[in-house]
């Protein structure tokens, strides 16, 4: 292959225009100039090449998988109090057993993504919702301290693929420019899942009994295997390994070098654009497409791809060094605070004094959260478009910073929303300021990890593997510390003062995406040789 120039910066990237002498290939556009960004190689194999049918149903999939986990995550959640009862374990041990499952959500995968780029996603996918339908069996029967530990710890491992598979499986399907909206679209599941668990999850509990809200979950978890089993083509695609010599030297056009500064660039800094594209006519042309039965299959390998097994597993570890994916780990981290604080206090807010609803009410509240969803996935949607709009005033180069501006209209949810349900609570005041508050909590949860999913991807796409696990770790480590504390700190003070510290905490998150977008493109540029080398790693496979 082609020697990698270290002076290339990641994440920049010609998206908008019609000059060959940046495309290298003038038709590798949409009718709209949209350059397409990663370029998809002449196989059919490639999932950038599948018919737009089979793209969407494998979104579909995705999503669909990641709304039966959190369904079957939040199932429990209005009837969490006669849960504890029923089941002999204390508030304590309920919130500290949910406390162990988010840990868990994000360490284990540190051993599914390196298994799903070595044997492909299908297996994975498989064998998680296989273990969440087990255990979700469990579940129905457990009584006691000890077994309730270790149904969370078991369940945990299941349910963790859910915070880092999808994200990979998006960017193998769907070009640069569509990437953020899929991502909303994908988080949008995850909410609705979580949604409808805890409005059901009320009136099952009402009716047949909690018990029978896990064995709903097992019968939908045995549904989607097998979905996944007969319906799903693996999107596994190692492109840089197949892509023979698409590293090809970065040319730098007059135009380019004349270009205005951008995010973190001074007047000394002039803007250059470094990067690497495939052509459409690189590749392995040989590569036919699965008959039925090869899609079939649960293990999909490539030979291809030399990077090890350990080599996935050990890169994550590496990537705490990058300052960009730990800024957007922080903001992700701390949007998925929404979803748990509520689940661990609504049915205690709403059960108690003045309100006294049933475990079924109780649930309807989170109408008021699917409204969130909606305007939180519209909101993650917007940084496709603005994007693209910024990227036509910048000569066509796009800049991941520059979906960071997205943040803006979610930090005004995470300030209405956290300080409003808290305060509503703790003064008593109507169920419709809680309803509200919860709404905009939950919009600025899916609005802010879709932004900084997407961001982090785009920094450092040939090793988005990779990434997404420290996205998960960093997700696991803040939420497990919120879930653990959040009874504590409410018996210690008041919902009030316990959701304006975790508000302050989601705003300080996101007001850092200011540092980032003055910063950003700096830290790219310094960590610019280890993301190369970690990339050759994975196409040095000869001259073959």
């Amino acid at each position: 292959m082609d020697d990698i120039s270290q002076s290339e910066v990641p994440g920049t990237i010609f998206i908008v225009g019609t000059d060959t002498s940046k495309l290298g290939e003038p038709d590798a556009t949409t009718s709209n100039n949209i350059v397409l960004v990663p370029r998809p190689l002449e196989t059919a194999r490639d999932p950038l090449n599948w018919p737009k049918r089979k793209k969407l149903w494998t979104l579909f999939l995705a999503t669909l998988f990641a709304t039966v986990v959190a369904y079957g995550e939040n199932n429990l959640g209005a009837p969490w109090t006669e849960v504890a009862e029923d089941i002999a374990v204390s508030m304590k041990d309920m919130n500290g057993g949910s406390a162990l499952n988010y840990l868990l959500l994000g360490f284990v995968n540190v051993l599914w993504i390196p298994t799903a780029m070595k044997l492909g996603r299908k297996i994975v996918y498989i064998s998680s919702m296989t273990i969440i339908m087990l255990t979700s069996v469990w579940s129905a029967y457990l009584h006691g301290v000890v077994q309730w530990y270790l149904n969370s710890l078991v369940g945990g491992i299941g349910q963790s693929a859910y915070q880092a598979l999808i994200q990979l499986t998006v960017f193998d399907v769907f070009f640069a420019h569509q990437r953020g909206t899929m991502l909303a679209v994908y988080v949008w599941g995850q909410q609705l899942g979580s949604i409808l668990a805890l409005i059901l999850g009320g009136y099952i509990a009402e009716g047949p009994g909690w018990r029978w809200s896990c064995k709903i979950v097992a019968i939908l978890s045995g549904t989607v295997v097998l979905l996944f089993i007969f319906t799903m083509d693996d999107s596994l695609f190692p492109r840089h390994a197949l892509a023979r010599s698409t590293a090809t030297h970065s040319t730098i056009s007059q135009a380019t070098l004349n270009a205005q500064p951008t995010g973190d660039d001074t007047k000394k800094e002039p803007f250059t654009n470094l990067t690497r594209e495939p052509t459409l006519a690189q590749g392995r042309t040989d590569l036919l497409p699965r008959n039925y039965l090869h899609v079939l299959s649960p293990i999909h390998r490539w030979k291809e791809d030399k990077t090890t097994w350990w080599q996935y597993f050990r890169r994550p570890f590496h990537l705490f060094a990058f300052p960009n994916i730990i800024m957007a780990g922080l903001i992700y981290a701390f949007a998925n605070t929404a979803g748990i604080v509520s689940f661990n206090t609504i049915s205690e807010i709403m059960t108690d004094d003045p309100y006294n609803w049933s475990t079924g009410p109780t649930g309807l509240m989170f109408l008021a959260a699917l409204v969130g969803s909606f305007i939180g996935m519209a909101t993650g949607a917007l940084g496709d478009y603005l994007t693209l709009h910024l990227a036509r005033k910048n000569n066509g180069y796009k800049e991941p910073e520059m979906r960071l501006w997205t943040l803006a209209p979610a930090f005004v949810y995470g300030a209405v929303g956290y300080f409003m349900y808290g305060w509503a609570a703790s003064e008593g005041n109507s169920w419709v300021l809680i309803a509200v508050g919860l709404g905009a909590m939950i919009a600025q949860q899916v609005s802010a990890a879709s932004v900084a999913t997407a961001y982090a991807m785009e920094c450092f796409e040939g090793i988005s593997s990779e990434l997404v696990v420290v996205l998960a770790i960093c997700s696991s480590l803040v939420n497990f510390a919120i879930s653990y504390s959040v009874q504590p700190f409410i018996e210690a003070t008041d919902y009030g003062r316990t959701f304006t510290c975790f508000g302050a905490l989601v705003l300080a998150s996101m007001a850092m995406a200011g540092v980032g977008v003055r910063y950003g493109k700096s830290w790219r540029r310094s960590c610019a040789g280890r993301y190369w080398r970690f990339v050759e790693e994975g196409v040095a496979i000869g001259a073959s």
